[in-house]
C-alpha cells in the first residue's frame, strides 16, 4: 500500500510537472519579425564583404551575430524583389514581374506575408517603399498591413512621387496624405516603425515590422553629414554620395540596435538585413569579385545580402550558410519555424530553409530560376538565371561555375553538356509553367467604394518605360502614350480627367515642371513644354473623343459609361493643328454617383 502511495503521488508530480511544462511551452511569446530591405544596395556594399572605401559597423556586428545566406538571391530589380519576398512566389507568377510598363501589380488571389502573419495574430506595419500598387486593391492597407507609412512608386522621382523630396517627404499614413516631414526619408521610416513597434510591445502583441527603405537609391541625395564622410574618398563622386546614403542606412541599423535592447526585445525578435537587387553606383569601386550589376542575369545583378537573426531561436552559433537560397524561400521559412497556419491549397514556389538554420545541413541539389520581365515584356530566357547549387545556367547557352570561377569569365557549356542539358530541362519545365499567362495583366481597379477617384500614371501604360519625374518632364514615349488595363468593379457614369503634371499640383497643361522638389532640392534635368491644344479619350475599341483644352487648362475631362468588367483606355494630347504631342502622363477616373 505504501509503495501504491508513492507510485501515485511520483506519478502525480509527473503529470504536474508535465502540465506545467506544456503551459510555459504554451505561454511562450511568439517572436517579432523586423525585416529591413534596402534599395539598391549591392552584396559588395558592406565593410565586412570586404568594400575597401565603405565603413558599415553597425551592419557588420550584426552579420556577427547572424546566419549569413552567402549564395542568396533576389531579383535583378526591385519590384520583382518585392512582390517575390510578399508572396513566396516567383515574379512572373505572381505578375509583379517588372518596374514600368503596366505588369507591376501581383495577382488578387494570392496570401501576402502580412496576410499570414495577421492571421496567425501578429499586428503588421510597414514603413517606406512598397512598389507593388498605389490604388485599391493592391496598396498595403489593402494587402495585409494595418499600419502603413509609406511613399507611393518605386521612390521619391518616380513618376507618381513627381516633386517629391529626400530631406521634406510628403508621405502617406494608411490612405491619408500627409504635409511633408521634417527630416531625412529613412530616418523617418525608422523614427516610425519604432514608435509603432513600441505600441505592440505595449500591448504585448507580437508584431511583424517591414522596413523597406528607398535609400541608397538615387536620385543621390545623401544628408550632409553621411556625404562629408566620403567626400573624396574616390575619384567617383557618385560613388562617395552614395556611400554617404549607406551610412545613414548603419546609423539607423544601429538605431534598431539600440532600440531592441531598450525594449528588452532583442532576444526574441527575428531581425532579417537585405537588399533588393545587384550592385548599383558602388559597383565601380568594389563588386566582390561578381561580374555584372543591378538588371544583369550574372550573380552581380542577384546575388544579396541576408543576415538572420534570432537569438533566442535555437538556431546554433552564427555562421556562414553556403546552401542556394532565394528570396520566396522566406516566407515558407517563417511559416515553418513559427508554425504559422495557412489555408490547405497555399503553395509557394520557395522552401522551407529549415534544415541549413536549424538542422545545421546544406541543401543538396536546390535549383531555382531567377528572371524578371525587363522593361517592357518577359521572354524566355531574357533576363534569366538558372540557379543550382554552384552552377549558373545564364540565357540558354552560358554555363558557370561559381566556385571555380566566381567571376564568371568562363563559359564551360562545351565542357560539361550534360550539366548544360540538365539546367536548360529544369528552365524549360518553369517556363512551361509561367508562360500560359504572360499576357495576363493585372489590371488597375476602379469604381470602388474603398477608393471612387482613382489615378493611374504613365506606369500603367503596357510595354511603354515611363515611370519617373525625368522622362515626365521630358515628354518621353510614343506620342499618344500607351494602353491602361482596367477593371471596373461597377456599372456607371465616369468621369475622365487627364493631365500633363500630377493632380495634386498647380501646373498648367502648357507649363514647364518645376525648378526645384517641394523641398527646395534642385531638379536633375531640364523639362519640355507642351503647345497642348486638347486631348484624345480612347476607350476600348470606340470611336476616340477629343475634347478641347479651356485657357489655362491644368486638366482635360470628359464623361463615359463604363459597365462593369474589363476595359482599355488611352489617352494623349494634340496641338491645334493635330499633331500628337505626348501621352496623358495622369489619368483620373471618378465614379459620378446616380
Amino acid at each position: 500500500m505504501r509503495r501504491w502511495r508513492e507510485l501515485v503521488k511520483t506519478s502525480f508530480l509527473s503529470v504536474v510537472l508535465v502540465s506545467l511544462v506544456c503551459t510555459s511551452l504554451q505561454a511562450e511569446p511568439k517572436p517579432n519579425v523586423i525585416i529591413v530591405l534596402t534599395d539598391d544596395q549591392g552584396y559588395a556594399d558592406l565593410s565586412c564583404h570586404g568594400n575597401p572605401v565603405l565603413k558599415t559597423p553597425a551592419i557588420d556586428q550584426l552579420a556577427r551575430e547572424s546566419l549569413s545566406f552567402e549564395n542568396f538571391h533576389v531579383a535583378p530589380v526591385c519590384t520583382p524583389t518585392r512582390g517575390e519576398l510578399m508572396t513566396g512566389l516567383d515574379a512572373l507568377h505572381n505578375k509583379a514581374s517588372m518596374v514600368p510598363a503596366g505588369r507591376n501589380l501581383m495577382r488578387r488571389d494570392i496570401p501576402t506575408m502580412p496576410e499570414i502573419f495577421q492571421a496567425n495574430g501578429y499586428a503588421t506595419g510597414l514603413f517606406g517603399k512598397w512598389h507593388l500598387g498605389d490604388t485599391y486593391p493592391h496598396r498595403p492597407m489593402d494587402r495585409g498591413f494595418e499600419q502603413s507609412v509609406w511613399h507611393k512608386g518605386w521612390g521619391l522621382a518616380s513618376e507618381i512621387e513627381f516633386d517629391n523630396d529626400y530631406y521634406y517627404t510628403r508621405y502617406y499614413v494608411n490612405d491619408q496624405s500627409t504635409e511633408f516631414s521634417d527630416r531625412y526619408c529613412a530616418n523617418l521610416w525608422f523614427d516610425s516603425a519604432f514608435e509603432w513597434m513600441a505600441k505592440q510591445q505595449a500591448s504585448g502583441k507580437p508584431f511583424f515590422a517591414y522596413v523597406a527603405l528607398n535609400t541608397p537609391h538615387g536620385p543621390l541625395y545623401p544628408q550632409e553629414k553621411d556625404y562629408a564622410l566620403y567626400q573624396g574618398a574616390s575619384k567617383n563622386e557618385a560613388a562617395n554620395k552614395f556611400f554617404g546614403m549607406i551610412h545613414n542606412v548603419d546609423e539607423n541599423m544601429a538605431r534598431l540596435e539600440e532600440w531592441l535592447n531598450q525594449h528588452q526585445a532583442k532576444e526574441n525578435t527575428i531581425v532579417v538585413f537585405m537588399n533588393d537587387n545587384g550592385g548599383t553606383n558602388g559597383v565601380p569601386i568594389y563588386n566582390a569579385g561578381m561580374r555584372g550589376r543591378k538588371g544583369d542575369a550574372y550573380d552581380g545583378g542577384h546575388r544579396a545580402i541576408c543576415l538572420m537573426r534570432w537569438p533566442q531561436g535555437g538556431w546554433g552559433p552564427p555562421r556562414s550558410i553556403q546552401s542556394a537560397a532565394h528570396i520566396t524561400d522566406l516566407l515558407p521559412t517563417f511559416i515553418d519555424l513559427l508554425d504559422l497556419t495557412v489555408k490547405p491549397e497555399t503553395a509557394f514556389d520557395g522552401i522551407s530553409l529549415r534544415k541549413p538554420i536549424v538542422e545545421l545541413t546544406e541543401l543538396k541539389d536546390r535549383c531555382f530560376v531567377v528572371q524578371f520581365g525587363g522593361r517592357e515584356r518577359p521572354e524566355k530566357y531574357l533576363h534569366a538565371c538558372v540557379v543550382c547549387d554552384n552552377w549558373r545556367l545564364v540565357g540558354k547557352e552560358e554555363l558557370y561555375d561559381i566556385v571555380a570561377d566566381p567571376g564568371q569569365t568562363n563559359n564551360v557549356a562545351h565542357d560539361f553538356p550534360e550539366v548544360l542539358a540538365r539546367l536548360q530541362k529544369f528552365y524549360d519545365q518553369w517556363w512551361a509553367g509561367v508562360e500560359p499567362t504572360i499576357d495576363v495583366i493585372e489590371p488597375v481597379v476602379i469604381g470602388s467604394a474603398q477608393e471612387p477617384s482613382v489615378v493611374a500614371t504613365s506606369n500603367n501604360w503596357l510595354e511603354v518605360d515611363v515611370d519617373n519625374r525625368n522622362r515626365v518632364s521630358q515628354a518621353a514615349g510614343p506620342a499618344e502614350g500607351g494602353v491602361i488595363h482596367l477593371e471596373n468593379l461597377t456599372d456607371g457614369e465616369f468621369k475622365i480627367e487627364i493631365a500633363r503634371w500630377p493632380f495634386y499640383t498647380d501646373l498648367k497643361l502648357t507649363d514647364p515642371p518645376p525648378a526645384t522638389t517641394i523641398g527646395g532640392t534642385p531638379w536633375e534635368t531640364k523639362g519640355k513644354t507642351l503647345p497642348v491644344w486638347g486631348g484624345v479619350f480612347q476607350v476600348d475599341d470606340r470611336h476616340p473623343v477629343v475634347v478641347e483644352a479651356g485657357r489655362d487648362a491644368q486638366v482635360i475631362e470628359t464623361t463615359t459609361h463604363l459597365t462593369q468588367g474589363r476595359h482599355t483606355f488611352q489617352g494623349w494630347f494634340r496641338d491645334a493643328r493635330g499633331h500628337e504631342l505626348a501621352g496623358a502622363y495622369y489619368v483620373r477616373m471618378t465614379r459620378i454617383p446616380q
